[in-house]
């Protein structure tokens, strides 16, 4: 197979995805569904806007049912040589899981809604990394479809500043007027976006595009900054830091100790917090907000709840539309209001179960780093192999402040999706670099 990120053994020509103007299309509009969506310029002063969007959005349903028809014909095209490298027994296994959850679900309507989008967005994603003549194309499309959501955002900020960053009139959260969001609905979403396109930048920067690529990672910078997003500002530095520490050496224990440890520290000074009494006095001595800007106290009413239900869960998708709708607390307290859990490993273990959790834990956080050894077990590791370390990183780390796994609307999970595939099929296949074609493919 000669197109794309990943080749496996069968030669399909590239002709049989079409033209470059075609694949190119589809690349883009794949990235601009899930890292835009149908609601760029979210207008924080709108009644319906501040709603919960629990049922669904409209414009982003006809979206996907798009993007879903754009990645079936892609992947009908390039066959099932092209995922069968994705057939690893943890994705296997959490992906029955997720059709068990769904069976057992308290809202079985919504969880399967729900899997249909999941299916969706994971077709979306395996596209993406298959669609490409080559990795020269693949960085081109994603490079310059992120310039263009970073520069339409600074836009934004000159042309329609209340709609392109928070404002004291916003019905919700007035509190972050002044923080840039651009094209997002939320700081927090842009800060987490803003992260993950200076990894984007540095990317193209190493394959060739040196001074659009910096461009990309220094605009992205510098708009993560002006959002305010503490998680995001923090993590992103630190997961530059640590995948360079993985160029130290390439050991497997070495780096599953740089990349893993970090994730253990903060889970247990964070959910462990609640969990564990002695955990939550020292934190409270040591941080200057104990309360993780009030995530606490969602984070109990989580773990109250994954006690009740903790083998399958309430079904995938559906504990927290049944909360919202009065189905799980006090009406008095804020977290009635809540749609997530603000941790993907908690909310995992809501709608999933421990099992649901131990899987996603084995095919998202540990087979990652065993794939990546697969492909750069010396010191050394190629731009591509660290675009997808380092978005992975950058997302699980994230993780632990916001709800981001199996969340199809969400952009964030999007990428983790793309990295960690992404990194299984750099572990089991050959990547096609830019000028390397197949002599079928010369035309």
């Amino acid at each position: 197979m000669t197109t794309g990120v990943a080749v496996p053994a069968r030669q399909v020509s590239a002709r049989a995805l079409g033209p470059d103007a075609l694949r190119v299309t589809a690349m883009v509009a794949i990235l601009l569904v899930m890292l835009v969506g149908a609601n760029p310029f979210h207008d924080g002063t709108a009644p319906e806007n501040a709603a919960s969007g629990a049922g669904g959005n409209l414009g982003n349903q006809i979206l996907f049912l798009i993007m879903g028809g754009l990645a079936g014909t892609i992947l009908f095209a390039r066959g099932a040589a092209a995922l069968r490298p994705l057939a690893s027994l943890p994705i296997l296994l959490m992906l029955a899981w997720l059709a068990v959850s769904t069976v057992l679900s308290i809202e079985p309507l919504v969880s399967a809604r729900r899997l249909v989008s999941l299916v969706i967005v994971t077709a979306a994603a395996v596209s993406l990394l298959v669609a490409a003549r080559d990795a020269r194309q693949f960085a081109t499309v994603l490079g310059a479809t992120v310039l263009g959501i970073v520069g339409i955002s600074y836009l934004g900020l000159v042309l329609v500043p209340e709609r392109a960053m928070h404002t004291a009139f916003d019905l919700i959260e007035p509190e972050h007027a002044g923080s840039w969001r651009g094209v997002y609905a939320h700081k927090n979403a842009a800060g987490a976006a803003m992260g993950a396109f200076v990894f984007v930048g540095l990317f193209w920067a190493g394959t060739g595009q040196r001074i659009l690529g910096f461009l990309l990672a220094g605009a992205a910078a510098l708009f993560l900054v002006f959002t305010n997003a503490k998680t995001s500002v923090a993590i992103t530095p630190a997961v530059l830091a640590l995948t360079w520490f993985c160029t130290w050496s390439g050991a497997t224990v070495w780096r599953r100790l740089v990349l893993l440890a970090p994730l253990a520290l903060l889970l247990t000074v964070t959910v462990g917090s609640v969990l564990v009494p002695e955990i939550g006095a020292l934190v409270a001595r040591l941080a200057g907000d104990p309360t993780f800007t009030g995530r606490t106290e969602i984070w109990e009413f989580a773990a109250d709840n994954i006690a009740r239900r903790p083998i399958a869960g309430y079904g995938y998708g559906a504990f927290w539309e049944s909360v919202f709708y009065g189905g799980g607390a006090d009406a008095a307290t804020w977290v009635n209001r809540a749609t997530d859990a603000h941790n993907g490993y908690l909310n995992t273990a809501l709608e999933s179960g421990l099992v649901g959790l131990a899987l996603t834990l084995w095919w998202l956080v540990w087979a990652p780093v065993s794939d990546l050894q697969a492909r750069a077990g010396g010191r050394s590791i190629d731009p591509l192999t660290m675009l997808f370390l380092r978005l992975w990183l950058f997302i699980i780390l994230v993780a632990v402040f916001e709800s981001v796994f199996y969340q199809a609307t969400n952009g964030l999970y999007f990428l983790l999706v793309v990295s960690v595939l992404g990194l299984r099929y750099l572990a089991r296949t050959r990547v096609v670099a830019g000028g390397d074609r197949a002599e079928g493919d010369r035309a």
